[in-house]
């Protein structure tokens, strides 16, 4: 009986969106396991998620089953633990890492942002992932979350695009939340009084860019909710200086960020690189009109849904924010063109990508 391994290692890191990928396709998947709608090469098989001993298994999955083993740091665990445990099958790596090694695995790498933003990560980090990609590239089959990444991917690890497959993400996961209503009282906010800003202090994420935009935008009425978090073991963090206006609501659930995004003026998404852009999407799924970035993977993923800005020019944000404040019309519409640009992805068909890719292992 054939053996197929997901690398389930996502399940001791914090969740953002790598993490949210690898734990929504490997649910997709199990769904179709379960329903047995799978390739016909790939029927009969043995389906596993490896994780880290010291990492939680907090998945529910009806199919795939939980194997938990070894421990150490995650790379060591992955070359070393999961590599003896994989061998003679196939192996899917949704993080961008898995054992050097391995030659019959699926690894999918998110984007190069430790090559188009170094100064956002620690130089040890920059030169293990940029080892391991440099390594993967040539010995696994690789996708990526884009077209966008796909040719950045190319570029960066000089390998042809077209040995490169695209894994769309998505969002069903945030478009059936209950939202935490609550959240609009504890901070004091009001329907329609506040824009909602997402992410960390990580420099290619733009937060600050977007805090000095709002605070030139003048008295409109509106706040600013700030969410999210850093982490400093990896990333260097950047403060920022604030005002009455302007709340930092720290982490919050799902169910929070939703409620807010259903109540938002609008949704700020000033990140200068991305590999895709969960949180645009996010949004549109709670009828939340988006100011993203105008960047290409944003325009890929987002398409006609949102009012682009360029994530240099503070005077651009300004105007787009005074602009979706004032128009109620243009607030319609993109709600309307957030709804029909979300259902060109889905968890179900990016596991049916991933499938085929399998099949061909």
């Amino acid at each position: 009986m054939q053996t197929i391994t997901i690398n389930g290692r996502f399940l001791g890191q914090p969740l953002s969106g790598v993490q949210r990928f690898a734990r929504e396709l490997t649910l997709a998947l199990d769904r179709k396991i379960a329903a047995g709608t799978v390739p016909d090469a790939l029927k009969g098989a043995s389906w596993r998620l490896a994780v880290p001993g010291d990492a939680p298994a907090d998945i529910d999955l009806k199919a795939i089953t939980v194997d938990s083993f070894g421990s150490g740091p995650g790379h060591l665990w992955e070359q070393t633990a999961l590599y003896r445990r994989s061998r003679g099958g196939r192996l899917i790596g949704f993080g961008g890492s898995g054992p050097l090694f391995g030659r019959r695995q699926l690894v999918v790498i998110h984007d190069v942002t430790i090559f188009r933003h170094p100064q956002s990560f620690r130089r040890s980090y920059r030169l293990l992932h940029g080892a391991l990609g440099f390594a993967l590239t040539r010995t696994a089959k690789i996708g990526t979350v884009s077209e966008f990444s796909r040719r950045e991917l190319a570029s960066v690890f000089r390998v042809p695009a077209s040995g490169i497959d695209v894994i769309y993400n998505a969002v069903d996961h945030f478009a059936t939340i209950v939202p935490d209503e609550s959240i609009i009282g504890r901070l004091g906010l009001e329907t329609g009084g506040f824009f909602l800003l997402v992410g960390t202090m990580k420099p290619n994420k733009n937060l600050d860019f977007a805090i000095r935009a709002f605070e030139a935008l003048g008295q409109t009425g509106q706040k600013l909710v700030v969410v999210g978090g850093t982490a400093p073991t990896v990333f260097r963090a950047k403060g920022t200086a604030s005002t009455g206006k302007i709340i930092y609501a720290g982490r919050l659930t799902d169910a929070e960020i939703a409620a807010l995004e259903r109540h938002a003026t609008a949704f700020i998404f000033p990140s200068l690189y991305e590999g895709f852009g969960i949180p645009p999407l996010e949004a549109m799924t709670q009828a939340c009109p988006v100011l993203a970035a105008d960047i290409p993977s944003i325009r890929e993923a987002s398409g006609k849904a949102a009012l682009y800005f360029d994530p240099v020019k503070e005077h651009e944000l300004v105007s787009a924010m005074k602009r979706i404040t004032a128009d109620q019309d243009l607030r319609d519409e993109l709600r309307a063109e957030g709804r029909r640009n979300v259902a060109r992805f889905s968890w179900d068909a990016s596991a049916d990508r991933v499938l085929t890719l399998l099949e061909k292992l």
